[in-house]
């Protein structure tokens, strides 16, 4: 059965901007931990896991920079065997 899978050259890092928070500390997402949705890389699990919700401002900033990697090529889904 095929699978499909986010690879790169690395983890996702960022650091946090939510000043109500996290503020300055960095986080790595391992692409392992990044889900396909739709044909592209997917955050929200990672998300979920690490307690980052919507209306937190770090769900935007994952979001977009997941999604603008993966638009510069820097990230992308393959399909393999299992």
């Amino acid at each position: 059965m095929a699978s499909q899978f986010v690879t790169g050259a690395s983890p996702v890092t960022f650091v946090s901007e939510n000043i109500n928070g996290n503020v300055g500390k960095q986080y790595q997402i391992p692409l392992s931990l990044l889900g396909v949705t739709n044909g592209q890389p997917d955050p929200t699990a990672w998300l979920a896991a690490v307690g980052i919700g919507t209306g937190d401002v770090d769900y935007a900033v994952v979001t977009a920079l997941v999604a603008g990697l993966a638009a510069q090529g820097v990230l992308s889904v393959v399909t393999g065997t299992s």
